[in-house]
């Protein structure tokens, strides 16, 4: 057995050619080979002695004076006492049972599809129309005073009115809706603040969000992370009830969406 058969990271490819082996035989590389099965034996022992990742030695230098755009994304969330963070045992049972409730998500939604259950079809805004999801979500807008990214306005809603995230809504969301949505939080959280009725819509969104994220959504997400780790910043103690709502969106995001630098470690 070659390295290639035990290296378990290699990917599994058929075989093209058929390589005949003679263990007996020792290959004179000084010679020209006298078969086409000589000539393939010759190459792969060629290429076993090759690294399997090879990089470039460059002198970049050369190239500083020609940057003209120089792109910094700040990493990593604003330091709190130890006290805030969730402990890893915490964030690893989060992760476990986030990915569990994902796929009882799908197949909920494959039995709607089948038509295995019968629930009626909920009857929801527009994708494209911000200010019906927030009065979905919300209730009634109260002093509209900002607009936000696409036709988003947002002000002061009244937490005890609106929708909850329930499953009978969330499992005919599609992707595109669902996306939209999340967007539209998001901006909300940036221009409102942070509720536990709104970390409910939160979990929803991202337990129907499908993966792998597009760089766009991929963007949208740390910014979310990096929102909740401002806002716990601010909590004046870590008794909180909001801190480990917090805590477990910027958990999901880091370390289910594979935003590692986001982490509390």
């Amino acid at each position: 057995m070659d390295k290639y058969d035990s290296d378990c990271d290699a990917p599994a490819i058929e075989q093209a050619l058929f390589v005949e082996e003679n263990s007996d035989e020792e290959i004179n590389l000084n010679v020209p080979p006298t078969s086409g099965n000589e000539y393939l034996r010759r190459v792969r022992q060629e290429a076993m002695g090759c690294p399997q990742v090879v990089v470039a030695d460059l002198d970049t230098s050369a190239f500083n004076h020609k940057q003209t755009v120089k792109v910094t994304e700040p990493g990593g969330l604003l330091p709190v006492p130890p006290s805030y963070r969730a402990p890893m045992s915490w964030q690893r049972l989060q992760v476990a049972e986030f990915a569990a409730l994902r796929q009882k998500l799908i197949q909920y939604r494959a039995l709607i599809k089948q038509k295995k259950v019968n629930i009626p079809t909920p009857n929801l805004p527009h994708a494209n129309n911000a200010d019906s999801w927030c009065k979905f979500c919300f209730g009634k807008i109260q002093g509209k005073s900002e607009k936000l990214a696409g036709d988003s306005v947002t002000g002061s809603v009244d937490s005890d009115q609106g929708t909850p995230p329930l499953l009978q809504i969330v499992a005919f969301m599609n992707q595109f809706q669902v996306t939209k949505v999340l967007e539209y939080h998001i901006n909300w959280m940036e221009a409102t603040g942070f509720s536990s009725q709104q970390g409910r819509w939160f979990f929803a969104l991202l337990a129907s969000l499908q993966k792998p994220l597009t760089p766009e959504m991929c963007s949208w997400i740390r910014r979310l992370a990096r929102l909740c780790s401002n806002i716990r910043a601010t909590l004046e103690s870590p008794e909180d009830p909001l801190l480990k709502e917090l805590n477990l969106i910027i958990c999901l995001v880091s370390r289910y969406f594979g935003q590692r630098d986001l982490a509390d470690s």
